[in-house]
């Protein structure tokens, strides 16, 4: 499977303070076999805007991370 095409340009990733938990949404969403399911792909696809700290899951990334 290919790498999602957002990956080199999603921000979210820029927001994460751990690299080990950045790589595991990574691993999961962006690389693995979660992507067409991933909230921020599905949103741009549909040309909504998509929240900065949406999650892939759909949930939000917390203040303190």
């Amino acid at each position: 499977m290919n790498d999602c095409e957002y990956l080199d340009k999603c921000p979210i990733f820029a927001l994460f303070k751990s690299e080990g938990a950045k790589n595991v949404w990574i691993s999961f969403y962006c690389q693995g076999s979660r992507q067409e399911e991933c909230a921020r792909k599905l949103l741009k696809k549909d040309g909504k805007e998509v929240p900065r700290t949406l999650l892939p899951n759909g949930s939000y990334l917390p203040p303190s991370w």
